[in-house]
């Protein structure tokens, strides 16, 4: 197992770490250059074990929260919406002209036609 491999078991026994780099004030690649200096059982991680019991808790429950989904809300644009769905008719309109004039200009079938017997001659 590589180094990498290693971090990647630290980190998840330390759920709390993911918290930081989400909120922006950590990056992994500073977590890792902190793991690889310092190693896995050095003080330097007990300023990072405050959040780890909530973060737990926060794994367990639905990562995608109610407090996600309004902060996803008030970032739609329902203008943009509305002008996108509006070309999507435009779209569907201009190909259900474009077929149904395909079906117009197709020649009409003679249903009078009546195939000649085999047996008979064109003189007969």
């Amino acid at each position: 197992m590589g180094k990498i491999d290693d971090f990647k078991v630290f980190v998840r026994t330390r759920p709390g770490l993911i918290s930081y780099v989400k909120n922006g004030s950590m990056t992994w690649q500073k977590f890792y250059e902190m793991w690889d200096l310092y190693g896995p059982n050095h003080d330097v991680w007990n300023a990072y074990k405050g959040i780890e019991e909530a973060s737990k808790d926060e794994l367990k429950a639905d990562p995608f929260g109610l407090n996600d989904m309004v902060k996803l809300f008030k970032k739609i644009d329902m203008s943009t919406i509305q002008n996108n769905i509006a070309g999507i008719q435009k779209a569907i309109g201009l190909i259900q002209d474009i077929t149904n004039k395909g079906d117009s200009a197709k020649p009409e079938v003679n249903d009078r036609y009546v195939p000649r017997p085999i047996y008979r001659r064109f003189e007969d």
